[in-house]
Parts: structure tokens; sequence; C-alpha cells
């Protein structure tokens, strides 16, 4: 339909043609009507398909003004001209791209508000003609600021996909690529067999993971698809990071926001005694009063914290993860990620990955801080509405400004891990 209502402007030329070659026998009117669709209609036709530029349209000026000269001589008006002349005036305001247009656009305003003037009582359709000329070129702009626009929301829309791409590329494939590199230079460095054995299984396995995002990924982009849904629900997910990623890592979750029955609320190489072994048998429970959401965004944090040891600090790096409510706010929760100093990791980051926790977390009212320890190490503290209530109003606000980045790295070993200046959020 869009279609057939951009051609429509191409009714009018027969008719009108047909409807002076009757009613006006003036030989010069005739003409010029003849010259002037001969060497315009065929250009304007080409430019309403894109198949030439707005440069050719001389042509089509050409043949309109030696119409409007015909019909000066005949002293009288042609509805021809006068229809092809608003037509080309229109595509000038809308594809102009120099001041060449604007001036051959003021020459077939002037010259068809000038040419009905010539006519006995010619002052009224003089009138008439400039108003029909306003209407045309308003018509004209009104095209190019829809064209300006759509061109905006297609690169708006370009470039936040590519910025869904690099960030589904960072929160996923990267973490997998990471401990990839770390298990080979462990393996490497290492005389035991089975050891060995194992970071290649390991390995084998990170990379299967790898590749399936990225089969998902690129499978989700030509299907519009939205992004995968988080599986993250509840403390649990949190405890599996810590878990996988390995001895050096514990987890102390505040009574109150486990959602086991039990005794054992630690897990990891730090705890107790009693649960350095098998762990006590517990029951699943609900987390009472706390948002759903906040769940996937935690383990988000986590696990880019967890990445982040690795890369900068270390596999060896020791890693302290605690999740409580704040003592002032007991409706917010504080998930804060500590490491000691390591032997080094992998090496430097892109920087993208505080920038999207921010985001994330920005989008349900919380924060996050990221900072060097006294003892060399590294923190990141997460600040988050947990309560069902308070997240969903802080998500319909505006989202919170995140704090300042530091402005130096830390003077203490280089081997905690460090973020760089983050890009604007999305």
């Amino acid at each position: 339909m869009r279609r057939i209502i951009a051609w429509l402007w191409l009714v009018p030329v027969p008719l009108t043609f047909v409807f002076e070659l009757f009613v006006n026998s003036d030989p010069m009117l005739t003409i010029g009507n003849v010259l002037a669709v001969g060497a315009s209609l065929p250009i304007l036709i080409r430019v309403q398909r894109a198949t030439c530029g707005v440069s050719t349209l001389w042509i089509a000026v050409l043949g309109l003004v030696i119409g409007l000269v015909f019909a000066a001589w005949a002293q009288t008006m042609s509805l021809t001209v006068m229809w092809l002349s608003l037509v080309a005036m229109t595509m000038f305001t809308r594809l102009a791209t120099s001041w060449v247009s604007v001036a051959f656009i003021v020459l077939l305003a002037a010259g068809n508000a000038v040419v009905p003037s010539l006519m006995p009582d010619g002052l009224i359709f003089s009138l008439a003609a400039i108003i029909v000329i306003v209407v045309a070129i308003s018509i004209g702009l009104m095209l190019r600021f829809a064209d300006r626009s759509l061109t905006e929301r297609q690169a708006t829309a370009a470039e936040a996909e590519r910025r869904r791409i690099a960030t589904e590329l960072h929160d996923l494939i990267a973490h997998e690529v990471t401990g990839i590199v770390v298990l080979a230079q462990a393996a490497g460095r290492s005389d035991n067999a089975a050891l060995t054995s194992t970071a290649l299984h390991r390995i084998e396995e990170s990379g299967t993971r790898a590749l399936t995002e990225i089969r998902r990924l690129v499978s989700d982009t030509r299907a519009e698809t939205g992004t995968r849904a988080p599986v993250a629900s509840g403390p649990q997910s949190l405890r599996d990071r810590v878990t996988a990623y390995g001895d050096q890592a514990s987890i102390d979750i505040a009574d109150g926001l486990d959602n086991r029955t039990g005794s054992n609320h630690q897990v990891g190489s730090e705890s107790s005694g009693e649960t350095s072994g098998a762990p006590t048998p517990t029951t699943p429970g609900p987390a009472l009063g706390l948002d759903e959401r906040v769940w996937p965004v935690l383990d988000r944090v986590l696990v880019e914290s967890l990445t982040n040891v690795r890369r900068h600090a270390g596999s060896d790096a020791a890693v302290a993860v605690r999740l409580d409510r704040d003592e002032s706010h007991p409706e917010t929760l504080v998930m804060t990620v500590t490491n000691g100093p390591g032997t080094g990791g992998v090496g430097a980051g892109s920087g993208t990955g505080l920038s999207s926790l921010r985001t994330r977390v920005s989008h349900l009212g919380g924060t996050v801080e990221a900072g060097p320890e006294p003892d060399g190490g590294w923190s990141v503290r997460t600040r988050l509405p947990g309560a069902a209530g308070t997240s969903a109003q802080a998500s319909a606000q505006p989202p919170a400004q995140p704090p300042a980045q530091p402005t130096a790295e830390p003077s203490a070993p280089p081997t905690a891990p460090s973020f760089e200046q983050p890009e604007e959020p999305r």
C-alpha cells in the first residue's frame, strides 16, 4: 500500500495533459506541455525509484522552465507544468544536498508564481499557485525529516544490537575463554599426569560450552529473538558458582537470605571443620520477602567478579563472598566479593564488564563499587534493593547514577584485579 501511495503523483499527469489538450487549443501551450513532460517525467520516475541521484533533477528543471516559457508566451497557465513542478520541488526539498538544489527550488517556485499573473485577472491564480507551492515544499520537508528520523532509528538500533552482542560475548564466552587460558597455563606448568588430564578435560568442557553459546547467539540474532532468560533463582546459584570456581573461594550467606533450612550456610575452603567435608544435608526453603529478580543480577555480578580475579590476580588468589542485609537499610542486600593478592593472571580486560554490571544493577535501583584492598587485593561491593516492593519501585524510577571510578590503579602488588574505565552504559 505504501508503494502505491508513493506513486499516486503520476495519476494527475495524463489527466491534466489531456484536459488542456482539449480545453485550450493554443499550440504554444501544447508544445510546452510536451517538452515539459518529455524532459521531466522520466527523470522524476528514476529519482522516485532511486536509480539516479538528485543531481540529475536539473534536466527536469530545464524541461519545466521551457514549459513555463511557452505558457507565458501563450499568456496562460499550464496545469501539467505546474503539477510536475510541484513534484520536482518536493523531491528537491526531500533530497537537497547543496545550495544548487535550493536555487532550483527557488527558480521553479518563482516561475510558477509569476506565469499565472500574466493572465487577465491572474493575481488570484498567482496567489493560489503560491499556496500550493508552500504545501509542496512543506511535504518535502516533512519527508526529509521522516527520512532523517528513520536513519537515526536504524543507527540507534544497530548500535544497540552491537552492544547487546558485545555484552553477550563478554558475559557468556569471555568467562569460558578466561578459564580455558588459566587451565592451559596450569597444565603446561605441571608434571602431574592426572592434573594435566583433568585440566584438559575441563578445557574441553569449557570450549564446548563456549561453542554452544556462540551458536545460540548467532541463532538468536538471525531469529531476532530476545536474550536468554537468566537461570539463577536463589542463593544456591551463588553457591554453585563458588563451588565451580575451586577450593580457593568461599561464600557466606546470612541467616534469612538462605532458601535452605539447616545449619550449613557456608561453602568453601574457609568453612569450619564440620563444613569442610561433606555438606550437612539441607532441605529447600523459601527466601521470604526477596524479589526473585535480584538473584540473576547477583549471579552475574559474582561471575564477573570471579572471572576478573582469575584474569588479574590468578587462580591461586583466595576469594571470599559475603551476602548479607544492610544494617541501616534491612531491605537492601549487600554482596561483597573480596580477593587477596595472587601470583598474577592472564592479563588486562577490556573494561566492559564493570560497565555492564553497573547497568544491570542500576535497572533495579542498586549500585556497584569496586576498589583496592589494603592488603593488595580487590573488592567488589554490590548494593541491591532486595524486597519485592522496593525493587519494583526502584526499577520504575530512573537508574541510579553509578559511583565514581577510581582515578588511578592501586599501588599495591600488580596481581590485584583492576577494572578499566567503563564505556557509557546502554
